[in-house]
């Protein structure tokens, strides 16, 4: 379940546009129509970006290889594209092979809930 949705226990992958190549997905509820979220792999934007699970987290998933793990932070896109925003501190831990998932909060002070993905020019 996602933070602030606790109801919403299904969700897929989406591409956000078929048509296009996008670093950016869908997240969609399968329980609600209307409810989806975008979703980007963190590491295209920062590439040093770390998270570790805990053994309960591993367990909770059934994470048998890091290979099998994607993980996606929840993208803001205001009118102002250039000022999207990626949650870092609460990523979205996904195993590919049992499809279980969980929203992780990280509790290091490193990482922030708005960080802008594209460069400012200033």
């Amino acid at each position: 379940a996602l933070y602030g949705f606790d109801q919403e226990k299904e969700f897929v992958l989406l591409p956000l546009d078929a048509s296009i190549d996008s670093p950016m997905e869908w997240l969609q509820s399968l329980q609600t129509p209307e409810l989806a979220f975008i979703v980007t792999d963190p590491l295209l934007f920062v590439p040093e970006y770390k998270m570790v699970l805990n053994d309960d987290e591993i367990h909770q998933l059934k994470i048998e290889s890091t290979a099998a793990v994607l993980i996606r932070v929840i993208v803001t896109i205001p009118q102002i594209y250039s000022e999207m925003t990626a949650n870092l501190v609460a990523p979205l831990v996904i195993n590919e092979k049992n499809h279980l998932s969980k929203q992780i909060v990280l509790t290091s002070a490193e990482y922030d809930t708005k960080h802008l993905l594209m460069l400012q020019n200033d």
